[in-house]
């Protein structure tokens, strides 16, 4: 199979550091706007909605978690709608929403209104998350968060699609419900799932229009995450290689991800993100990691 041409992802300053203070609202339309004329393919955004004053659950992706509880993490979802006013081209990603924590007819209205705004760039990332301790505080129960994504998921779209909608689930139920603006997008934003768990690449396979991936140490470990995401999704009935593939191959410098893209893109790696607030010594230099990055790879 011949490697599909790379897309590159770019996150949004919307935690963290970049977040804080008046100067937020400023630098999150300077990314935007630089990312769009740019020619980046996705903003992404963070989620976590409440923390504990501290974190027992063990972070599962290694070592502590890397966020201090007291950083702002801004909505995503109005994070994006900003983005979207000052922006015509990028997509408009989120990396990931906890599902289980918001109303999935809630959400699934704020994300085809956002469709609709910003003339269908919505790309929806979900997980089912792994915080304890905030689905306790927001009163969700943990055990419940693999079932309650999948029915969310099976709802959202069938709110997206069809024009009368009856569902009958374990959590939440409609009968010939009315629920409009549909998204611009037919069917509605495409879905990626994040997560490394088995149960997360179940669903992916089965349920989602890409995997998101978490960061691995080599790009063989990758390697044989994607190869189970496909062995998953041919026996789940479907095609393997219309699944998008999200990872920015763990690249720890610009000359790293650089050389690593062309194993990346022949992996099956379709989005790869580029960690440049991870890289960069100020916000200024993030930008400038921008410009460069984009002379180097995306206008090449």
């Amino acid at each position: 199979m011949s490697a599909a041409p790379l897309g590159f992802g770019l996150v949004l300053p919307q935690f963290g550091p970049s977040a804080r203070g008046p100067e937020a609202t400023a630098r999150l339309r300077e990314v935007a706007i630089r990312a769009d004329r740019l020619g980046y393919a996705v903003l992404w955004t963070a989620e976590h909605i409440v923390f504990p004053r501290e974190i027992a659950t063990p972070y599962p992706y290694g070592g502590r978690f890397p966020v201090p509880v007291t950083d702002p993490i801004l909505d995503p979802i109005v994070a994006l709608s900003y983005a979207a006013a000052v922006t015509d081209r990028v997509q408009l990603g989120t990396s990931v929403l906890v599902l289980p924590y918001r109303h999935p007819m809630v959400l699934a209205k704020q994300l085809a209104t956002l469709d609709v705004m910003s003339n269908g760039r919505v790309l929806a990332g979900v997980a089912g998350g792994w915080l304890r301790e905030e689905f306790e505080l927001l009163g969700v129960p943990f055990r419940e968060r693999g079932a309650r994504t999948d029915e969310a998921i099976a709802l959202m779209r069938a709110l997206w699609s069809e024009e009368s909608v009856t569902f009958r689930g374990r959590f939440w139920s409609l009968e010939e419900a009315a629920f409009f603006p549909k998204p611009a997008r037919a069917g509605g934003p495409p879905i990626w799932i994040g997560g490394s768990s088995p149960p997360a690449m179940r669903r992916a396979a089965r349920l989602g229009d890409g995997w998101i991936a978490v960061p691995r140490p080599t790009l063989e470990e990758l390697a044989r995450d994607v190869a189970t995401l496909r062995r998953l999704a041919e026996e789940s009935g479907r095609d393997p290689t219309q699944l998008g593939v999200s990872s920015g191959g763990a690249a720890k410098s610009m000359d790293e991800l650089v050389d690593r893209l062309p194993e990346l893109a022949r992996i099956g790696v379709t989005l790869a993100s580029v960690p440049l607030l991870s890289w960069a010594k100020s916000f200024q230099h993030s930008l400038e990691l921008m410009e460069e990055f984009a002379e180097r790879v995306i206008d090449a």
